[in-house]
């Protein structure tokens, strides 16, 4: 959740959009599904993906700064629900 805290005020929605972080959730995607013996969706557009989960449980526009333990708490569940997971 670093990533999350590097540009506090930003929204989430815009910390997600940046390539060099969808590129990292992309790598621990293909990495989590290698270690879990699951099959990797190669057609998948990892930036979508991230940005529906965002929009379907209401965090895009959300702001870091503005968050609580539950709502981080909550955003992580999302992720890992959907095979997203961080390191």
């Amino acid at each position: 959740m670093r990533l999350c805290f590097n540009r506090k005020n930003k929204t989430l929605g815009g910390i997600f959009k940046q390539s060099n972080v969808v590129k990292l959730l992309e790598d621990n995607y293909k990495t989590y599904c290698a270690l879990n013996s699951k099959d990797v969706d190669l057609t998948m557009d990892m930036k979508e993906h991230v940005l529906q989960i965002l929009s379907e449980n209401d965090f895009a526009e959300m702001r870091s700064s503005k968050m609580d333990v539950d709502d981080f708490l909550r955003l992580l569940t999302c992720f890992n629900e959907k095979d997203i997971h961080f390191t």
